[in-house]
């Protein structure tokens, strides 16, 4: 069941709450993860494998889903696709520290801003980025044009910064480092409605 639907402005809002409408698709979702030296070793294959089953669950609602990681600079790994083959292959080649083993977010959200039909962004992170105040910048350029921003935190991520960083404190997630898979997966539900 679907926890969040898109209101009339193609915002995220409560299912049930005023103004929400039947789930409306996304149109292209950006994956923006962290492979800074800290998500070595299960969280790098749990994200991993938490994009594709994100992606794939995208797809078959026929959204487009890209994939950007971020570490010390930031960087497109795959572009806009419905093909889950595509997105699986450009995704076996990620790995930790591939752009620099610090948490340059700011980086990774100014990046989603050169899309120009961006929808929505999940964020992927198990730590404090490099600077807060420039990541909550780059968030607001996001937002002002209307793009959601869903963020999934692990082990040292600070809750409210990531509070901060999403669109509404309701679309920032913090779970166990083992649980990171599943919860990659389970935003495709939370942003495209209709658990299919």
């Amino acid at each position: 069941m679907a926890l969040l639907g898109l209101n009339k402005e193609g915002h995220l809002c409560p299912k049930g709450a005023a103004g929400a409408e039947d789930v409306q698709p996304v149109r292209d979702v950006l994956l923006l993860v962290d492979t800074s030296g800290s998500m070595a070793g299960d969280k790098i294959i749990q994200a991993k494998q938490g994009a594709v089953d994100f992606a794939r669950s995208a797809n078959v609602r026929g959204c487009a889903t890209a994939l950007a990681i971020f570490g010390e600079r930031a960087a497109m790994v795959c572009d806009p696709t419905t093909q889950t083959v595509v997105f699986e292959n450009k995704i076996r080649s990620l790995s930790v520290g591939i752009v620099g083993g610090t948490t340059n977010l700011a980086a990774g959200l100014e990046l989603a801003g050169k899309f120009s039909q961006l929808n929505a962004v999940v964020v992927v992170t198990d730590g404090q980025p490099d600077s807060q105040e420039a990541a909550l910048r780059a968030a607001q350029s996001l937002k002002l044009r209307r793009i959601d921003i869903l963020c999934i935190g692990t082990d040292d991520a600070d809750r409210s910064f990531l509070a901060q960083l999403a669109t509404r404190s309701d679309l920032a997630i913090h779970v166990d480092s083992q649980n990171l898979r599943a919860s990659i997966a389970q935003a495709s539900h939370l942003l495209l409605g209709n658990g299919r």
